[in-house]
């Protein structure tokens, strides 16, 4: 065997007797957590992890505030708290430049920043079967350090391949395998699940196998249900979030609002409850089509009610009957 080749093999084989094992030093990032309590590590370093729900059940709404938030060390989720901060590379399949730009701003909504460690974009040739594309992830991974990598979704990144195949599929999770041997990231993987959620993720069995967390959605109108299923921990209850002005909240939190909405809600009320249309487009700084699109997502939002010229603070029943009553 080749010295290179001999050398090679001793990085990625490590075999030692129970003695071994057993008196061993773990490096730190093997014994931290990133998600969970030190008791109960939900997310660990070098892990694999599948964000999995049906299609359009907000996959990448969940997978893209998580990990904005483990970019910048604040919890998202409370059930899911955060334990250390950490570069976050997240490679979109599905999404356009402008939903991309849409789904970032929503992202952040409530987090302190910065969010100078979350790196965000796509790549046409990125693949995890193709030798090309694996090539272009490795470069990837060189270029940005992370310590995080999302894919989102996996479909999107073994195309052309028949995602029941196991010769094909296992090409794919052995890839993964080596990059993160090889840059020591924690894997992420938004994953399309089958027509029956039982069974999981969408594609060979495998992959049930393979993975080392599982966090599963389930969408019901705006409510979300998660489930979060640890291989080396115990499962977390089940939490519900609600879909709210772009972002998944807890379901029994406060309402939250974008900034722009939430702008326009303080000025109406410094401005006694109501104000005329034109003030608040002035307020903004905005242009007339821009301001009447700002203020129809308030209304949307039910920051705010409209009438032909006045944007009003909602009156909750209570104040609405002792107007009525007055």
């Amino acid at each position: 065997m080749p010295e290179k080749n001999v050398e090679d093999h001793a990085k990625r084989t490590v075999i030692m007797s129970a003695e071994d094992w057993l008196s061993m030093e773990l490096s730190a990032d093997e014994k931290d957590v990133i998600i969970g309590t030190p008791e109960n590590p939900l997310i660990r370093p070098k892990t694999r992890n599948i964000i999995e729900a049906p299609e359009k059940s907000f996959k990448t709404t969940f997978s893209t505030r998580l990990t904005m938030g483990i970019s910048c060390g604040e919890t998202v989720y409370p059930a899911l708290p955060v334990r250390q901060a950490g570069k976050v590379l997240y490679l979109h399949g599905e999404l356009g430049n402008e939903e991309i730009k849409e789904r970032t701003q929503a992202a952040t909504e409530g987090l302190t920043g910065p969010f100078t460690e979350f790196m965000q974009g796509k790549s046409l040739d990125a693949h995890l079967v193709t030798p090309v594309g694996q090539e272009t992830i490795r470069q990837l991974l060189r270029d940005y350090q992370p310590d995080h990598l999302v894919l989102d979704a996996w479909q999107s990144f073994i195309s052309g391949c028949d995602e029941n195949s196991f010769k094909e599929i296992s090409v794919a999770t052995h890839f993964c395998d080596e990059i993160i041997e090889e840059f020591g990231i924690t894997l992420w993987i938004a994953i399309h699940q089958g027509k029956n959620p039982e069974r999981g993720a969408r594609g060979h069995s495998c992959i049930a196998g393979w993975r080392d967390t599982r966090i599963a959605l389930c969408k019901d109108g705006n409510t979300v249900r998660v489930r979060v299923q640890p291989r080396w921990a115990s499962s977390p209850p089940r939490f519900d979030l609600r879909f709210d002005n772009g972002i998944l909240v807890p379901e029994n939190g406060p309402i939250t609002y974008s900034k722009q909405t939430a702008s326009i809600r303080h000025f109406v009320e410094q401005s006694g409850g109501k104000a005329p249309k034109a003030d608040v487009i002035d307020y903004l700084h905005l242009t007339k089509d821009a301001g009447r699109k700002a203020m129809a997502r308030a209304v949307e939002a039910g920051a705010v009610t409209s009438s032909d010229e006045f944007l009003e603070i909602p009156l909750t029943p209570e104040v609405d009957l002792e107007q009525k009553v007055n």
